[in-house]
């Protein structure tokens, strides 16, 4: 069963990786837009989402995503906090490919 939990963590912190760059890169984005008198919004996430944290950048729920990553590797036996876990990183990742497509788009 560790070897499973092994894999599952190592797949996660990978993901995490990738994510720290584009999070790095898309806060950048939202700077720029901000400084254009652009993305006036107040949280990249609506209240009622799966985060704790708020903010008009990716960068504090990337923070609570890592710190449940670090919760979860001290009690791999917390189901709930996996499933919260795999949500949040899911919904990160949905929308920063979101935002990415958007800026292709021109």
């Amino acid at each position: 069963m560790s070897d499973s939990f092994d894999s599952v963590e190592q797949k996660i912190q990978e993901h995490l990786q990738v994510l720290y760059r584009q999070v790095v890169d898309a806060d950048q984005y939202l700077d720029d837009m901000r400084q254009q008198g652009k993305a006036k919004f107040q949280g990249v996430f609506a209240e009622q989402t799966i985060f704790k944290s708020k903010g008009n950048k990716f960068q504090p729920y990337l923070n609570e995503i890592t710190e449940n990553f670090e919760a979860w590797k001290q009690n791999q036996s917390d189901e709930e906090l996996l499933q919260l876990l795999v949500q949040q990183l899911q919904l990160m990742t949905e929308t920063l490919a979101r935002l990415k497509s958007i800026r292709q788009a021109g």
